[in-house]
């Protein structure tokens, strides 16, 4: 990421590059002064965390990219594009600010680490963003910042026209991987929420999953053999390991079965988890309920901003995010479990920021009153913020990848939600959340609610 930001913008990049190290440095520090250890939900927090903060710096350099082309100089860019950045930059922080705080007070375990984290991630990366870059660019005079690669035009393509195609496809994903994960019952439920024992082993010689089963069945019974979940994993540099997923309470003796019925493999245990399902319950319904409370808040305050249209295009945006993804996972034969979980309300981040950088411009172009209809509207809006999709959930797609390809079987679920999430919000933002809007209103332009638009104009001319 740091290498394509430096690459694609040149000084501007090595500004945000510099910017990114600093939000990591305060949000690690806030995290050590928390006494909080870095878990996968965390992880999870700060992956979106450093995709949130490199969407504000690319917003903000296309803005000025944008100026520039218009004809403008390179001081009165700079000023401009912050200033038009602002609001948007706000208002995709602040609704995901909203998830963040309320899974921070209202959640427990894993939910609430996630809220802390992301909480922290989000002012550091507001304040890194619109105080720290500027304030280097001020420094230098501006300099750089028309500098770099400008491989991305904007297309004109009917967005809008593709909607009914979107919709067939993403939700006849969602019947087909939802129901396979309804037919596959318990099994598509990981030990975190079903309870029981995993045991993770190592060994010389492999067995094959046939032959481990009949002999954990002549030595413990078929009900044992029949529920076990028998998996190879590898990657992350480490040799394949064989793990095991058992009832509560039959981790031990099923270990033994294993070393007795093949004593070739020479099998040596590196980790067993022994998990409770009520714990994870309780995790999880009030994980439900904090985002149920956190989606009614932006729906309140998305509204109070921009329009009902658009506040229920965002919610239901979300909700096809969250569905899509966990159809495909489905499909791909995952596990839900706790770290799954924390992939997923990254995804919710994701989503939301996504949905209200373009929901922004498309208010932006409706104050300014273009000409055109709503649709065309909506299609010039994508076009216009497609060099920003593009680029931020690229580089968010190069942090899921490397955690996926690298990260070994521990964090390969996890890395999975969020490689299927990135791509699903990315879909969303640019064909279903704005043909929700545009269906709601009936194709005519709404009467927006909010009629300013936060900007920085009042506090950099006060500085003039």
């Amino acid at each position: 990421m740091a290498i394509f930001m430096l690459v694609y913008y040149w000084f501007a990049g090595l500004v945000a590059n510099c910017a990114l190290i600093l939000n990591l440095i305060i949000l690690l520090g806030i995290m050590c002064y928390l006494d909080a250890a870095l878990t996968l939900p965390g992880i999870a927090g700060i992956v979106l965390t450093i995709g949130m903060a490199i969407d504000a710096n690319v917003l903000i350099f296309e803005r000025i990219r944008e100026e520039l082309k218009s004809g403008k100089g390179i001081q009165g860019a700079v000023e401009t594009g912050y200033s038009r950045a602002f609001s948007t930059i706000v208002d995709a922080n602040l609704t995901t600010l909203i998830v963040s705080v309320i899974l921070m007070f209202m959640g427990t375990g894993p939910v609430k680490g996630f809220g802390v984290t992301l909480t922290v991630g989000i002012c550091a990366s507001m304040f890194t963003a619109l105080v720290v870059t500027r304030l280097v660019f001020d420094v230098f005079g501006n300099r750089g910042a028309d500098q770099g690669l400008r491989l991305l035009q904007q297309p004109k393509l009917n967005f809008m026209g593709f909607s009914k195609v979107a919709f067939a496809t993403s939700w006849l994903i969602v019947i087909i991987g939802i129901g396979y994960g309804f037919y596959r019952g318990s099994n598509a439920m990981g030990i975190d929420f079903k309870g029981g024992d995993r045991i993770t082993m190592e060994f010389s010689s492999k067995k094959t999953e046939t032959e481990l089963r009949n002999t954990i069945k002549e030595s413990l019974g078929a009900t044992l053999a029949d529920g076990a979940l028998i998996q190879y994993q590898s990657g992350g540099g480490s040799k394949e390991r064989l793990q095991i997923t058992v009832n509560f309470g039959d981790g031990e003796k099923t270990f033994e079965a294993l070393n007795i019925g093949f004593p070739d493999a020479e099998f040596k245990k590196v980790s067993q988890l022994r998990t409770g399902a009520s714990i994870s319950n309780e995790i999880l319904q009030t994980a439900t309920k904090s985002l149920l409370i956190a989606l009614f808040a932006i729906l309140v305050y998305v509204t109070f901003r921009y329009e009902f249209s658009f506040a229920l295009g965002a919610i239901l945006a979300i909700i096809h995010d969250i569905l899509m993804t966990m159809g495909i996972f489905f499909i791909w034969g995952g596990e839900l479990s706790a770290p799954v979980m924390a992939a997923l309300l990254t995804i919710i981040g994701f989503s939301i920021n996504d949905t209200i950088v373009i929901f922004d411009r498309i208010r932006e172009d409706l104050k300014l009153g273009l000409p055109g209809t709503f649709t065309e509207i909506m299609n010039g809006a994508i076009a216009k913020t497609l060099s920003r999709t593009i680029i931020t959930s690229g580089t968010t797609l190069l942090a899921a990848g490397s955690l996926f390809f690298l990260g070994g079987g521990a964090i390969h679920s996890f890395a999975f939600i969020l490689l299927a999430g990135v791509l699903t919000g990315t879909f969303s933002s640019i064909f279903i959340a704005g043909s929700l809007v545009l269906w709601r209103n009936k194709g005519e332009k709404p009467k927006l609610a909010d009629e300013t638009v936060i900007t920085q104009h009042s506090i950099s001319s006060s500085e003039a």
